[in-house]
């Protein structure tokens, strides 16, 4: 199970609302206290529930270092999205209009999805990493 990430971040919200810097850390804030009460959840429902194991996927924060952090993740654009979008970068692509020609730089697909990049270095984390899902990773969970 996965945290929310940083909503505040996304393009739908970050563009449309008044805040500064790169992010609503208002809206961050929220989304850690929801991720606070998961992770309680999961150890309950892990120590309760005979023979389950509940995996946290902890998303957010990585997601936020990648936005604050871009170039130590190989990106140089962790604000708008790679394709043009309707509301200046805040929904949908716009069909049949070529998205960019870098997308593993960018972030964001489009004002609310993450690129195939992202995708990739939190499920190479999460499959092979100690940090990111816990308390097992999926390559141990699988050999359990």
């Amino acid at each position: 199970m996965f945290e929310i990430g940083p909503i505040g971040c996304i393009p739908s919200f970050s563009k449309k609302l008044r805040h500064n810097g790169r992010c609503n850390e208002e809206y961050n804030a929220l989304a850690v206290i929801f991720n606070n009460q998961l992770s309680e959840m999961l150890k309950n429902l892990t120590s309760t529930l005979q023979g389950s194991a509940f995996i946290l996927g902890h998303g957010h924060w990585l997601g936020y270092d990648a936005i604050i952090n871009p170039s130590a993740y190989g990106l140089m654009d962790p604000t708008s999205p790679c394709c043009i979008t309707w509301g200046n970068g805040t929904s949908a692509c716009i069909p049949e209009l070529e998205p960019c020609g870098d997308a593993d730089k960018h972030y964001f697909w489009d004002g609310y999805h993450l690129t195939e990049t992202i995708y990739s270095v939190i499920a190479t984390k999460c499959f092979n990493g100690t940090s990111l899902c816990i308390p097992k990773n999926i390559k141990e969970l699988v050999e359990d």
